[in-house]
């Protein structure tokens, strides 16, 4: 199948990349892809891949970056691989080029595919963009061609296509997702959590709702400048010195050029002082969290929860709404209020040579890592986790 490679985003023909929804995300938006464009680190490079079927139609899609080194520490293939592969090996891919495909940034990857297109038809699509993807990295003098954060099946799915390349497929993390659509109402929501979780849930809507504090709906681009002060606190909170409100700004405003169509922010407010927010994005039945950020001079009224929460279920939006993304970490706090979590895998393949992993270590990193979350969390998750279903098969 012919793999088209378009060179920048001004040459991305964004109508095609945005009608494969399949696997997709507000991650691997059209949008999306001019932001991660524009924040590219000096040396970095990315293409963007279609796959087309003898009548022109698009298939599938994927992005294909080359860096000179990892873009943020996350995305680092050496820490993940320690252990799997032998330390020369190791030592050889973190000094090279690093090459990533199927998305950077956000922790979530994909593979987005066109609605409708048979399993053998979309298989010969993913194979061909991922041997495209390694001849790009291959020119770049790459080392190891990495996929992060991708949901098991469509991991399991590319590292299929790279079978002969002997790829490696590793648990990476956890994303979790609130399941809105399963309720239509506050009420609704209550009663399906746990007795015991019931009151708390019920006293943090009262307690916001008592206070007099009101919840506005803005799109992003009309209130960067009203966040950016928010969100930087928030940052500096967690140790991010860089996040000052000039550069939270920058981002946003970005932000806002290619995605206001499709941002939603919920402002808390206090006296009509913002105090809180939680910037949102909507592709079709999907809300994706990106963003928070508070005045931490303002009383804790359980902000977060009512603006990620709270709100929008007793707004009713889980009636047009399947599902609120709400990205990793912090699992304690999301999962006992109802969010559920979903594995994400990572895959690697040598460029220059095959990373000779060891299978039986590839497979106690999974089984063990899996465990070990589950072990942790699964007592938080309503419903439990199963287990089984989280390896790869």
């Amino acid at each position: 199948m012919p793999v088209f490679i378009h060179d920048s985003f001004a040459e991305l023909p964004t109508a095609d990349w945005d009608a494969l929804t399949v696997g997709s995300t507000i991650y691997s938006s059209s949008g999306f892809a001019g932001v991660r464009e524009e924040e590219l680190p000096p040396g970095a490079r990315c293409r963007y891949l279609l796959a087309r079927d003898a009548a022109g139609e698009v298939v599938a899609g994927m992005e294909s970056y080359t860096f000179l080194r990892p873009p943020h520490g996350l995305f680092t293939p050496a820490d993940l691989l320690e252990g799997v592969i032998g330390a020369e090996r190791l030592a050889h891919l973190a000094a090279s080029p690093l090459s990533i495909a199927a998305g950077w940034s956000e922790f979530r990857g994909q593979v987005p595919g066109r609605p409708g297109v048979p399993a053998e038809q979309r298989a010969a699509a993913v194979g061909d963009l991922t041997a495209q993807a390694m001849r790009l990295a291959d020119a770049a003098d790459a080392s190891v061609l990495a996929y992060y954060y991708l949901p098991l099946e469509e991991a399991q799915e590319v590292a299929r296509a790279h079978a002969g390349d002997g790829a490696v497929l590793l648990f990476h993390d956890v994303e979790t997702v609130v399941p809105i659509g399963l309720w239509n109402d506050f009420d609704e929501y209550v009663a399906w959590l746990p007795s015991g979780r019931r009151p708390r849930a019920r006293r943090e809507l009262r307690r916001f709702l008592a206070s007099g504090r009101t919840v506005r709906e803005s799109p992003l681009p009309q209130v960067v400048k009203e966040i950016a002060p928010l969100n930087s606190a928030l940052m500096l909170k967690h140790g991010h010195t860089a996040f000052d409100e000039e550069r939270v700004t920058s981002v946003y405003d970005r932000q806002g050029r290619f995605l206001g169509d499709s941002s939603t922010v919920l402002i808390s407010e206090d006296d009509g002082k913002a105090v809180g927010f939680a910037l949102r994005y909507r592709q079709g039945d999907m809300l994706y969290g990106r963003v928070a950020g508070f005045d931490y001079s303002a009383p804790n009224l359980a902000d977060y929860f009512n603006l990620v929460f709270y709100h929008p279920i007793a707004a009713g939006v889980g009636r047009d709404v399947r599902a609120i993304h709400l990205g990793l970490g912090t699992f304690e706090a999301k999962m006992v209020r109802g969010a559920q979590p979903n594995p994400l895998y990572s895959v690697f393949v040598g460029v220059d040579r095959p990373l000779d992993a060891d299978a039986d270590a590839v497979r106690e990193y999974n089984r063990s890592r899996t465990a070990a979350f589950v072990d942790e969390h699964a007592g938080f998750v309503v419903g439990g986790i199963d287990a089984d279903s989280w390896l790869p098969a």
